[in-house]
């Protein structure tokens, strides 16, 4: 996937670039596997991980929008699975 780069705010209104990391289908749900862009220049780059989020509605409408996943087992086999393409991406090459 090329650098897809997502602006999402946070509670205090500042602005955060996302990369789109993998897009993925999983129990009915449209997930998105995203990871902070850390600019070159940063003091001191924290790695928070991989942010795992849910398409609120259908992806293809104007209406739709990323929400967190409030189900923490729901977030957890997300995660799992974006991991498990990952390695089944990383080991395909």
């Amino acid at each position: 996937m090329e650098n897809n780069i997502i602006i999402l705010e946070d509670e205090n209104g500042a602005e955060i670039e996302f990369e789109t990391l993998d897009v993925f289908e999983f129990e009915d749900h449209v997930f998105f596997a995203l990871a902070e862009v850390i600019p070159d220049d940063a003091e001191e780059a924290e790695d928070d991980g991989v942010l795992i989020m849910m398409v609120d509605g259908d992806i293809n409408s104007d209406d739709a929008e990323l929400v967190m996943v409030e189900d923490e087992d729901l977030l957890q086999r997300a995660f799992d699975e974006f991991v498990r393409r990952d390695e089944e991406f990383y080991n395909a090459e």
